[in-house]
Order: structure tokens, then C-alpha cells, then sequence
């Protein structure tokens, strides 16, 4: 019988995950993880959970943009450090308050439903939709330079009374190639 195996990165890691976030009623962007010069950024997870008022289905969408977008209200939370002898995180997380005025042009990743239960009396768990780019044969997708990002997009739709969102993003730095 195989035994498991433990892969440690010796890149510094981060994660930032948001509770209980608000989106505003027709939501684009909700929340934005931006490169930074000189770096290259790797997803390693990014994730969506929720609930509303009533029970609900939730269009989501992941965006990789190569381009920054433009206005709208953002706060600027501050990423977890996995090991506390890494450096502040180079990429920049953008947690809109107010839509983005412009998105910026780029392409869909990732788009799933989620299920919101009721949050008085759920019926059912809600959806915990995760993407872990780790254990796949292929690239991570990267960020190389401070006008590209991903986002977690809901496309503007009219969202359910009383939406509630968790939201996650893993990433790993390293020195831009």
C-alpha cells in the first residue's frame, strides 16, 4: 500500500479568506487578487461559500484579467503569512465594496452554481465550491506583473435578498521569470 506524500513549497504562501461579505446587489468582481512587479504570483486554491435569506442558486465565475479595472470602492484586507518568516505579501487583494466603474478585458478561469441555503432554516449544507490547482498536471494559473489578476466574479446578476458570501484565495510568490 503507497504511502502519502507530504510536498512542501519553500515559496512563501498566503491565503485570505473573507466571512459574512455583503456583495452589493448586482456584483461583479467581489474580490481581486492583483500581481505585482517583479514576481510571479501561482493560485493554488480560490473558493466560494454562502447563504441568503431564502434558498438560492449562485452563478459564479473565476476571471483571470490581463488588464487592471478601473473606479468602483475596494478595501485592501491583508493576506495570512503561512510561516511567519516570509515577507509581506507582493500581490494586492482587492475586496469591493462598490463595483469596479471598468472591468478589465480578460477571460473566463472557472464558473460553477453554488447552492445558498436559507440562513434562518437550512434544509441542506450550502455549496462549498473550492478550486485546488495543486494537484493537477498542469500550470497553476499566474499572475506575472502588476496589471493582471483574478477575480471572483458573480457577472452582475441580480443577487438573492440577504446574500452572504465567504471567499477564498490560496497563493505562492516567487521572483518574476
Amino acid at each position: 500500500m503507497a504511502q502519502g506524500v507530504i510536498i512542501e513549497t519553500f515559496h512563501p504562501t498566503y491565503a485570505y479568506r473573507a466571512a459574512d461579505i455583503t456583495p452589493v446587489a448586482t456584483a461583479t468582481d467581489v474580490l481581486a487578487l492583483v500581481g505585482a512587479a517583479g514576481k510571479c504570483i501561482r493560485i493554488t486554491k480560490i473558493g466560494i461559500s454562502g447563504s441568503a435569506t431564502a434558498a438560492a442558486l449562485l452563478d459564479i465565475y473565476i476571471t483571470k484579467r490581463t488588464a487592471s479595472n478601473t473606479g468602483g470602492t475596494s478595501t485592501s484586507p491583508i493576506a495570512t503569512k503561512y510561516d511567519s518568516l516570509d515577507p509581506t505579501a507582493s500581490a494586492t487583494l482587492m475586496l469591493y465594496t462598490a463595483n469596479a466603474s471598468a472591468l478589465g478585458s480578460g477571460t473566463g478561469l472557472e464558473g460553477d452554481k453554488i447552492f445558498l441555503p436559507a440562513q434562518a432554516t437550512p434544509a441542506s449544507e450550502p455549496s462549498h465550491w473550492m478550486v485546488d490547482y495543486t494537484g493537477i498536471e498542469a500550470k497553476c494559473p499566474m499572475l506575472r506583473n502588476a496589471n493582471e489578476s483574478i477575480s471572483i466574479n458573480l457577472a452582475g446578476q441580480t443577487l438573492p435578498v440577504g446574500t452572504s458570501l465567504y471567499l477564498y484565495i490560496e497563493w505562492t510568490e516567487e521572483a518574476g521569470v
